[in-house]
């Protein structure tokens, strides 16, 4: 009896020196992360293949589970989760500003300020993850919008980059005038009107124009943004955008300027992978900052653009910190940063991959103030109409600003009026 007894204990022991010693590989912790791309061969998914392999590769303890959305996909699952707040994943990629901060303020998002403050990255990258003071993520990639012009159009037809939007008119009249489509747009798919749209208003009514009418101190029908649009209104009638604009979808636009058959393309830096590529585009394409209006009270300085690739972390991560906190860092290593072929890099070391990315790198790095896209900033349930209200801009007998009062009431509704 005593002989058996010793030998369940010596089980016991083994058993549970067995349970203690296991190898840390299997009791992995899972991260489940969503993001927009998938980690395929896709140029344009070069950085995203290369965050997930590597981090997997040197960090074999966390089972990494990447869940690719598409787009608008990740935007509206997320949306979903947060508001039930149930199946949250670990991590998403967020492009920060008010949206992130709305969740962050819902009592979603996991407070890393303390372990990511000390990341290396630029100063507008650690403020776009940041809400109220704490820091909820990273932000490896930027955009900003500017000018991709076609420098062999200019050079052919001897016309000088704009720099003031009076020489811009006077650039778009001569290439009409040529037969040339001055700027393409992508109307069609909406979003991709906001860009020069968040120029326009901004060059008429400076950085507070915006700012005010967020805060609530000032309306979306206000003067910059009436004004703003009505010179919209007035390319579009002069067929600046071309005859269809809003038959004109953004992969059309991208099409027009890789043949040369429009001139200049208002859009974000993300296009620079494209238009760098032999492949996509034997036109020589180069990127310049929106002009100046003169008489206005933007600056060349004021930037339109936001994070490009960010990433948050969940409450549900908690119990997990330490597999966040490295997956955070690995996101900002040069490593997988610089497998990223157009996308503005804000981790320092990384060498930019183009011409083009260094020129656009070279325009946000004279920002004073980076204004984030709107249809990011503002709440998501007055986003969508604001993309729908810019529809207007095109059409030749809209009055513009009923079609801004209209949105007007719509903020007033679902954020509250002018204080």
């Amino acid at each position: 009896m005593l002989r058996r007894r010793i030998w369940v204990t010596l089980f016991l022991v083994v058993a549970l020196l067995s349970w203690v010693l296991v190898p840390v590989s299997a009791k992995k912790v899972k991260l489940t992360v969503w993001g927009r791309d998938l980690p395929d061969d896709d140029p344009a998914h070069a950085y995203i293949k290369a965050l997930v392999e590597g981090f997997q590769a040197k960090n074999p303890d966390i089972e990494l589970e990447y869940v690719a959305l598409g787009d608008p996909g990740l935007t509206d699952k997320t949306k979903v989760v947060m508001a039930s707040n149930t199946g949250l994943p670990d991590i998403f990629q967020s492009w920060g500003g008010s949206v992130m901060g709305g969740y962050a303020d819902a009592g979603r998002l996991l407070d890393l300020t303390k372990e990511l403050k000390d990341i290396p990255g630029s100063a507008a990258a650690r403020q776009a993850m940041t809400w109220k003071g704490k820091i909820y993520g990273v932000a490896p990639f930027f955009a900003i919008a500017g000018i991709f012009a076609n420098e062999d159009l200019f050079k052919a037809h001897g016309l000088e980059i704009p720099k003031t939007v009076a020489e811009l008119e006077k650039v778009c009249d001569a290439f009409l005038a040529k037969g040339i489509q001055p700027i393409a747009c992508g109307a069609r798919d909406k979003w991709p009107v906001l860009a020069l749209y968040m120029y326009l208003t901004n060059r008429y009514g400076g950085s507070e124009a915006f700012a005010n009418a967020q805060a609530r101190k000032a309306r979306f029908d206000s003067e910059p943004f009436v004004k703003a649009a009505l010179k919209y209104q007035e390319w579009a009638k002069r067929g600046y955008f071309g005859e269809k604009p809003l038959s004109e979808a953004y992969g059309d636009a991208q099409q027009l300027m890789a043949t040369g058959k429009a001139a200049m393309h208002i859009t974000g830096s993300w296009m620079c992978a494209q238009y760098s590529d032999p492949g996509f585009t034997d036109q020589s394409i180069g990127f310049y900052a929106f002009p100046i209006l003169e008489g206005g009270k933007g600056k060349a300085t004021d930037i339109m653009g936001q994070t490009d690739i960010g990433f948050a972390a969940t409450r549900v991560a908690r119990k997990k910190k330490d597999a966040v906190v490295r997956f955070m860092k690995y996101a900002m290593d040069p490593e997988p940063c610089s497998a990223e072929p157009g996308r503005i890099c804000s981790v320092p070391g990384v060498k930019s991959p183009s011409r083009l990315n260094a020129m656009a790198s070279a325009v946000f790095a004279t920002a004073e103030t980076v204004q984030f896209w709107w249809d990011q900033d503002l709440p998501p349930m007055v986003t969508g109409p604001l993309n729908d209200t810019m529809q207007n801009f095109f059409l030749p007998d809209a009055d513009v600003k009923k079609a801004l009062t209209q949105y007007e009431q719509l903020v007033e509704d679902n954020v509250g009026p002018v204080k």
